[in-house]
Protein backbone atom coordinates (compact mmCIF):
# COMPACT_ATOMS: atom_id res chain seq x y z
CA UNK A 1 0.00 0.00 0.00
CA UNK A 2 1.73 3.36 -1.14
CA UNK A 3 1.16 5.86 1.90
CA UNK A 4 1.82 9.32 1.68
CA UNK A 5 4.49 10.61 4.79
CA UNK A 6 1.50 12.45 6.46
CA UNK A 7 -1.15 8.81 5.86
CA UNK A 8 1.99 7.26 7.55
CA UNK A 9 2.71 9.65 10.28
CA UNK A 10 -1.16 9.79 11.15
CA UNK A 11 -1.24 5.67 11.08
CA UNK A 12 1.40 5.61 13.47
CA UNK A 13 -0.31 8.27 16.21
CA UNK A 14 -3.19 5.45 15.53
CA UNK A 15 -0.90 2.50 16.61
CA UNK A 16 0.85 4.38 19.90
CA UNK A 17 -2.67 4.45 20.92
CA UNK A 18 -1.73 7.90 22.89
CA UNK A 19 -5.32 7.97 24.26
CA UNK A 20 -4.25 5.03 26.49
CA UNK A 21 -0.79 6.51 27.15
CA UNK A 22 -3.02 8.55 29.93
CA UNK A 23 -3.68 5.40 31.75
CA UNK A 24 0.03 5.35 33.03
CA UNK A 25 0.94 9.30 32.82
CA UNK A 26 -1.67 9.76 35.67
CA UNK A 27 -0.24 6.94 38.32
CA UNK A 28 3.01 8.24 37.18
CA UNK A 29 1.79 11.97 38.05
CA UNK A 30 -0.20 10.39 41.26
CA UNK A 31 2.83 8.94 42.45
CA UNK A 32 4.68 11.95 41.94
CA UNK A 33 2.29 14.25 43.77
CA UNK A 34 2.64 11.58 47.02
CA UNK A 35 6.07 12.31 46.74
CA UNK A 36 5.89 16.35 46.86
CA UNK A 37 3.04 15.56 49.58
CA UNK A 38 5.00 12.88 52.12
CA UNK A 39 8.22 15.33 51.56
CA UNK A 40 7.47 18.40 50.52
CA UNK A 41 10.12 18.91 47.71
CA UNK A 42 10.40 17.72 43.86
CA UNK A 43 13.59 17.17 41.66
CA UNK A 44 12.43 18.40 37.97
CA UNK A 45 15.18 16.92 36.13
CA UNK A 46 14.76 13.15 37.80
CA UNK A 47 10.72 13.70 36.73
CA UNK A 48 11.81 14.72 33.08
CA UNK A 49 14.13 11.52 32.38
CA UNK A 50 11.64 9.25 34.37
CA UNK A 51 8.99 10.45 32.41
CA UNK A 52 10.37 9.89 28.95
CA UNK A 53 11.57 6.42 30.26
CA UNK A 54 7.81 5.46 31.21
CA UNK A 55 6.93 7.42 27.51
CA UNK A 56 9.12 5.09 25.46
CA UNK A 57 8.12 1.96 27.71
CA UNK A 58 5.00 2.42 27.24
CA UNK A 59 5.38 2.82 23.43
CA UNK A 60 7.10 -0.67 23.24
CA UNK A 61 4.37 -2.45 24.98
CA UNK A 62 1.09 -0.72 23.38
CA UNK A 63 1.91 -1.21 19.97
CA UNK A 64 3.57 -5.28 20.29
CA UNK A 65 0.57 -5.36 21.78
CA UNK A 66 -0.85 -4.84 18.99
CA UNK A 67 1.08 -6.96 16.82
CA UNK A 68 0.81 -9.93 19.73
CA UNK A 69 -3.09 -9.57 19.00
CA UNK A 70 -3.12 -9.46 15.34
CA UNK A 71 -5.03 -12.62 14.97
CA UNK A 72 -8.07 -11.64 17.86
CA UNK A 73 -7.99 -7.65 16.76
CA UNK A 74 -8.41 -8.95 12.84
CA UNK A 75 -12.03 -11.24 13.93
CA UNK A 76 -13.03 -8.26 16.15
CA UNK A 77 -15.62 -6.08 14.98
CA UNK A 78 -15.82 -4.24 17.98
CA UNK A 79 -15.52 -0.41 17.65
CA UNK A 80 -14.38 0.63 21.12
CA UNK A 81 -12.58 -2.80 22.02
CA UNK A 82 -10.01 -4.85 19.59
CA UNK A 83 -6.91 -2.65 19.28
CA UNK A 84 -5.89 0.11 17.22
CA UNK A 85 -7.03 -1.57 13.60
CA UNK A 86 -4.37 -0.24 11.92
CA UNK A 87 -2.34 -3.82 11.44
CA UNK A 88 -5.48 -5.05 10.40
CA UNK A 89 -5.96 -2.58 8.15
CA UNK A 90 -2.65 -3.05 6.51
CA UNK A 91 -1.79 0.29 7.34
CA UNK A 92 1.64 -0.55 9.15
CA UNK A 93 3.17 -4.45 8.76
CA UNK A 94 3.67 -6.15 12.11
CA UNK A 95 7.68 -5.88 11.38
CA UNK A 96 7.47 -1.96 11.04
CA UNK A 97 5.18 -2.21 14.11
CA UNK A 98 7.85 -4.50 16.05
CA UNK A 99 10.89 -2.26 15.11
CA UNK A 100 8.80 0.94 16.49
CA UNK A 101 7.85 -1.62 19.34
CA UNK A 102 11.26 -2.74 20.46
CA UNK A 103 13.38 0.68 19.25
CA UNK A 104 11.64 2.16 22.11
CA UNK A 105 12.18 -0.50 24.61
CA UNK A 106 15.77 -0.46 23.95
CA UNK A 107 16.04 3.37 24.39
CA UNK A 108 14.10 3.19 27.69
CA UNK A 109 16.77 0.96 29.02
CA UNK A 110 19.69 2.58 28.01
CA UNK A 111 17.89 5.68 29.18
CA UNK A 112 17.35 4.22 32.23
CA UNK A 113 21.29 4.19 32.95
CA UNK A 114 21.56 7.96 33.61
CA UNK A 115 19.55 6.93 36.66
CA UNK A 116 22.96 4.75 37.50
CA UNK A 117 25.15 6.59 36.94
CA UNK A 118 24.13 10.62 36.75
CA UNK A 119 21.49 10.24 39.68
CA UNK A 120 23.61 7.93 41.80
CA UNK A 121 20.48 5.44 41.77
CA UNK A 122 21.50 2.06 43.22
CA UNK A 123 21.70 -0.86 40.41
CA UNK A 124 19.00 -2.78 42.83
CA UNK A 125 16.35 0.19 41.73
CA UNK A 126 17.66 -0.15 37.67
CA UNK A 127 16.92 -3.92 37.96
CA UNK A 128 13.31 -3.45 39.69
CA UNK A 129 12.49 -1.58 36.92
CA UNK A 130 13.69 -3.37 34.59
CA UNK A 131 12.25 -6.23 35.87
CA UNK A 132 8.59 -4.04 36.18
CA UNK A 133 9.01 -3.16 32.56
CA UNK A 134 9.55 -7.16 31.51
CA UNK A 135 6.24 -7.76 33.50
CA UNK A 136 4.38 -5.11 31.34
CA UNK A 137 5.60 -6.25 27.86
CA UNK A 138 5.01 -9.40 29.47
CA UNK A 139 1.03 -8.92 28.99
CA UNK A 140 1.27 -10.31 25.55
CA UNK A 141 4.61 -10.30 24.87
CA UNK A 142 6.80 -13.57 24.35
CA UNK A 143 7.38 -15.68 26.31
CA UNK A 144 5.19 -14.81 29.08
CA UNK A 145 2.01 -13.96 26.75
CA UNK A 146 0.46 -13.80 30.92
CA UNK A 147 -2.61 -12.50 28.61
CA UNK A 148 -3.30 -15.77 27.35
CA UNK A 149 -2.65 -17.61 30.22
CA UNK A 150 -5.27 -16.19 32.38
CA UNK A 151 -2.73 -13.57 34.24
CA UNK A 152 -3.63 -10.41 31.63
CA UNK A 153 -6.37 -8.99 34.21
CA UNK A 154 -4.04 -9.02 37.59
CA UNK A 155 -0.76 -7.94 35.46
CA UNK A 156 -2.34 -5.12 34.00
CA UNK A 157 -4.08 -4.32 37.08
CA UNK A 158 -0.12 -3.96 38.73
CA UNK A 159 1.51 -2.39 36.15
CA UNK A 160 -0.75 0.28 35.01
CA UNK A 161 -1.28 0.96 38.73
CA UNK A 162 0.69 0.19 42.03
CA UNK A 163 4.15 -0.11 39.40
CA UNK A 164 4.11 3.51 38.28
CA UNK A 165 3.01 5.02 41.20
CA UNK A 166 5.47 3.75 43.46
CA UNK A 167 8.27 3.97 41.18
CA UNK A 168 7.20 7.38 40.82
CA UNK A 169 7.46 7.69 44.27
CA UNK A 170 10.54 6.00 44.39
CA UNK A 171 12.02 8.19 41.74
CA UNK A 172 11.41 11.31 43.72
CA UNK A 173 12.30 10.21 47.47
CA UNK A 174 14.85 7.02 46.65
CA UNK A 175 12.75 4.69 49.60
CA UNK A 176 9.63 2.31 49.98
CA UNK A 177 6.62 3.78 51.16
CA UNK A 178 3.32 2.18 51.88
CA UNK A 179 1.62 5.54 50.99
CA UNK A 180 2.13 5.65 47.33
CA UNK A 181 0.46 1.75 47.64
CA UNK A 182 -2.35 2.52 49.69
CA UNK A 183 -2.87 5.67 46.93
CA UNK A 184 -2.86 3.35 43.64
CA UNK A 185 -5.24 0.85 45.45
CA UNK A 186 -8.64 2.42 43.81
CA UNK A 187 -6.98 2.89 40.69
CA UNK A 188 -5.88 -0.41 40.60
CA UNK A 189 -9.14 -2.12 41.17
CA UNK A 190 -10.60 0.28 38.31
CA UNK A 191 -8.03 -0.95 36.16
CA UNK A 192 -9.16 -4.24 36.77
CA UNK A 193 -12.53 -4.00 36.20
CA UNK A 194 -11.98 -1.93 33.06
CA UNK A 195 -10.28 -4.63 31.47
CA UNK A 196 -12.94 -7.53 32.84
CA UNK A 197 -15.87 -5.21 31.32
CA UNK A 198 -13.79 -4.90 27.80
CA UNK A 199 -13.14 -8.77 27.43
CA UNK A 200 -17.14 -9.01 27.15
CA UNK A 201 -18.07 -8.09 23.58
CA UNK A 202 -14.16 -9.90 22.44
CA UNK A 203 -15.24 -13.11 24.31
CA UNK A 204 -15.74 -15.01 21.06
CA UNK A 205 -12.70 -13.79 19.25
CA UNK A 206 -10.57 -13.97 22.32
CA UNK A 207 -11.77 -17.31 22.52
CA UNK A 208 -10.88 -18.57 18.95
CA UNK A 209 -7.54 -16.91 19.17
CA UNK A 210 -6.64 -18.87 22.15
CA UNK A 211 -6.46 -15.53 24.43
CA UNK A 212 -7.38 -17.32 27.67
CA UNK A 213 -8.39 -14.24 30.08
CA UNK A 214 -10.77 -14.85 32.75
CA UNK A 215 -14.17 -13.97 30.73
CA UNK A 216 -13.05 -17.08 28.52
CA UNK A 217 -12.18 -18.91 31.40
CA UNK A 218 -15.06 -18.78 33.87
CA UNK A 219 -17.62 -17.27 31.35
CA UNK A 220 -19.67 -14.09 30.92
CA UNK A 221 -22.35 -14.64 33.77
CA UNK A 222 -19.72 -15.17 36.34
CA UNK A 223 -17.70 -12.28 35.01
CA UNK A 224 -20.26 -10.15 35.05
CA UNK A 225 -20.83 -10.50 38.92
CA UNK A 226 -17.13 -10.21 39.15
CA UNK A 227 -17.32 -6.99 37.43
CA UNK A 228 -19.82 -5.49 39.68
CA UNK A 229 -18.27 -6.91 43.31
CA UNK A 230 -15.03 -5.15 41.71
CA UNK A 231 -17.10 -1.75 41.72
CA UNK A 232 -18.26 -2.60 45.42
CA UNK A 233 -14.20 -2.99 46.37
CA UNK A 234 -13.53 -0.02 44.77
CA UNK A 235 -15.82 2.01 46.84
CA UNK A 236 -14.01 0.52 49.77
CA UNK A 237 -10.63 1.00 48.38
CA UNK A 238 -11.43 4.99 48.60
CA UNK A 239 -12.56 4.65 52.28
CA UNK A 240 -9.83 3.10 53.11
CA UNK A 241 -7.55 5.38 50.74
CA UNK A 242 -9.16 8.25 52.65
CA UNK A 243 -8.74 7.51 56.08
CA UNK A 244 -4.95 5.95 55.29
CA UNK A 245 -4.58 10.49 54.31
CA UNK A 246 -6.43 11.35 57.82
CA UNK A 247 -4.34 9.24 59.35
CA UNK A 248 -1.48 11.05 58.44
CA UNK A 249 -2.37 14.28 58.79
CA UNK A 250 -4.70 15.34 55.55
CA UNK A 251 -6.80 17.78 56.02
CA UNK A 252 -10.35 16.81 56.13
CA UNK A 253 -12.06 19.44 53.88
CA UNK A 254 -9.27 18.38 51.28
CA UNK A 255 -11.42 14.79 51.25
CA UNK A 256 -14.77 15.97 49.91
CA UNK A 257 -14.29 15.44 46.16
CA UNK A 258 -13.57 11.77 46.69
CA UNK A 259 -17.66 11.80 46.69
CA UNK A 260 -17.51 12.56 43.66
CA UNK A 261 -15.84 9.03 42.92
CA UNK A 262 -18.15 7.47 44.76
CA UNK A 263 -21.38 8.83 42.75
CA UNK A 264 -18.95 7.81 39.50
CA UNK A 265 -18.63 4.25 40.49
CA UNK A 266 -22.44 3.99 41.80
CA UNK A 267 -23.80 4.80 38.11
CA UNK A 268 -21.54 1.94 36.52
CA UNK A 269 -23.18 -0.03 39.22
CA UNK A 270 -26.27 0.92 39.05
CA UNK A 271 -26.29 -0.08 35.02
CA UNK A 272 -24.84 -3.72 35.68
CA UNK A 273 -27.51 -3.70 37.78
CA UNK A 274 -30.47 -2.67 35.81
CA UNK A 275 -29.92 -4.68 32.61
CA UNK A 276 -29.19 -8.39 33.74
CA UNK A 277 -27.70 -9.20 30.62
CA UNK A 278 -25.79 -6.04 29.98
CA UNK A 279 -22.85 -8.74 29.19
CA UNK A 280 -24.56 -9.70 25.56
CA UNK A 281 -25.40 -6.25 24.96
CA UNK A 282 -23.50 -4.01 22.82
CA UNK A 283 -24.91 -0.71 23.00
CA UNK A 284 -25.03 -1.05 27.06
CA UNK A 285 -21.27 -2.20 26.88
CA UNK A 286 -20.54 0.46 24.64
CA UNK A 287 -21.96 3.64 27.10
CA UNK A 288 -20.62 1.78 30.33
CA UNK A 289 -16.69 1.60 28.35
CA UNK A 290 -16.67 4.54 28.27
CA UNK A 291 -17.92 6.10 31.53
CA UNK A 292 -15.49 3.03 32.63
CA UNK A 293 -12.63 4.81 31.33
CA UNK A 294 -13.59 7.89 32.81
CA UNK A 295 -13.41 6.23 36.59
CA UNK A 296 -10.32 5.16 35.98
CA UNK A 297 -8.98 8.47 34.77
CA UNK A 298 -10.80 10.46 37.48
CA UNK A 299 -10.00 8.32 40.09
CA UNK A 300 -6.02 9.53 39.93
CA UNK A 301 -7.03 13.10 38.64
CA UNK A 302 -9.28 13.44 41.94
CA UNK A 303 -6.83 12.01 44.64
CA UNK A 304 -4.15 14.29 43.23
CA UNK A 305 -6.38 17.05 43.52
CA UNK A 306 -7.49 16.04 46.68
CA UNK A 307 -3.27 16.11 47.47
CA UNK A 308 -2.84 19.44 46.08
CA UNK A 309 -5.69 20.84 48.08
CA UNK A 310 -4.25 20.00 51.43
CA UNK A 311 -0.71 21.47 50.57
CA UNK A 312 -2.07 24.43 49.50
CA UNK A 313 -4.50 24.65 53.24
CA UNK A 314 -0.95 23.45 54.82
CA UNK A 315 0.71 26.45 52.89
CA UNK A 316 -1.96 28.72 53.86
CA UNK A 317 -1.78 28.18 57.34
CA UNK A 318 2.05 28.21 57.48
Amino acid sequence: MNMTIAEKFKAFIRLSKPFKFLTMVYPFLLGTVVAIWDEKRIDVGLFLVSFSILMLAVECVYVQNDVADLKTDSENPSKFTGGSKVLVEGLISPKEALFIAYGSGILAVLLGLVFVFKYRFSWNFYFLCFVLFLIAYGYTGWPFKFAYRGLGEIVLAFTNAIAPTLIAYMFQTRHFSWLPVVMALPYMISVFAQKVLREFPDYEPDKKAGKRNLVVRFGKEVMANVYIVSLYLYLVSLIFCAVYLLHLGLSIVATVLIAYLFVSAYKLINIAKSKINFYNDYETLKRMNGKGFKLMFDTNIVLIIVLGIDLLIKAVRG
